[in-house]
């Protein structure tokens, strides 16, 4: 039984460190070096983009959505992040203390995990309601209007389904 409840709490402990990493150095290379690896297994780019990344021609656009940062001196708080070209897909990241989070908001399943770990980041750092309703806004936003038609940049719904309150049922 024992044996059962350690394997238990090392399978936790394993599934919480994929999703939350640590870094001592947390600096814009430091990250950036880090989001490159999550982008080329995510995107499944082709070999000349991963050269591209490593020699520094396809760069990635980082940006801290409302805490600018001065060169390698990355603060606290929610980032947007993609490579640096049309047409591809947006992520986010949280970066707290040493800590940084990946919020995969490429999938349904990866949209919902990235808005919980923002409220419960919101939380602790006691931010009001505007701040983190703009933060889940984003989040939304870019989920609907890039992720799903990274091309086209059109949320499909509004396209073809209901787009305004006057028509909700």
């Amino acid at each position: 039984m024992k044996a059962k409840v350690s394997l238990i709490i090392l399978a936790l402990i394993v599934s919480l460190s994929s999703s939350c990493q640590s870094t001592k150095n947390m600096t814009e290379e430091v990250i950036k070096s880090k989001l490159a690896d999550f982008l080329i297994k995510k995107e499944g780019l082709n070999d000349k983009d991963i050269e591209d990344i490593k020699k520094g021609k396809l760069g990635i656009s980082l940006l801290g959505l409302f805490n600018p940062f001065k060169k390698n001196e990355l603060n606290d708080g929610i980032y947007s992040f993609s490579l640096s070209r049309t047409h591809v897909k947006v992520y986010f990241l949280i970066i707290e203390k040493e800590d940084y989070i990946i919020l995969d908001i490429s999938t349904r399943e990866g949209l919902d995990l990235s808005l919980k770990n923002t409220l419960d980041f919101c939380e602790r750092k006691k931010y009001c309601s505007d701040i983190t309703e703009e933060y889940v806004s984003r989040m939304i936003i870019m989920y609907y209007k890039v992720n799903k038609n990274p091309i086209n940049k059109i949320d499909p719904n509004c396209e073809t389904e209901i787009k305004d309150t006057k028509n909700l049922p």
